[in-house]
């Protein structure tokens, strides 16, 4: 269903603020992403840019305010992009796993 997909999709946008398309993750493991991405926005900007998207050739990692954009106009949003093959991303307590068995 198209028409619920969207409402869904915007939905986790705006209220939620984080979504994963087409994956076979264990519920725990989309559960421990979604409290990583909190723990990470909250906190300083000097660290959040530690991973600024731009020193990646993949342009996976943080976006601060201001720097994104859609159809030329400049989002009032900071975001951080993550892929779990690229097996970098760390959690708080800067663990990571290449495997696949743990992605945070």
């Amino acid at each position: 269903n198209p028409t619920l997909f969207s409402k869904q999709l915007v939905k986790a946008c705006h209220e939620i603020g984080f979504f994963l398309l087409e994956h076979d993750l264990p519920n725990s493991i989309c559960e421990r992403a979604l409290s990583e991405t909190r723990l990470f926005f909250q906190k300083p900007l000097e660290q959040k840019m530690s991973i600024y998207y731009g020193h990646e050739p993949s342009f996976r990692g943080y976006m601060p305010m201001g720097v994104e954009n859609t159809e030329g106009k400049t989002d009032g949003r900071e975001q951080i992009e993550y892929a779990a093959e690229y097996g970098k991303w760390k959690n708080s307590s800067g663990r990571c796993n290449r495997n696949g068995e743990e992605h945070f």
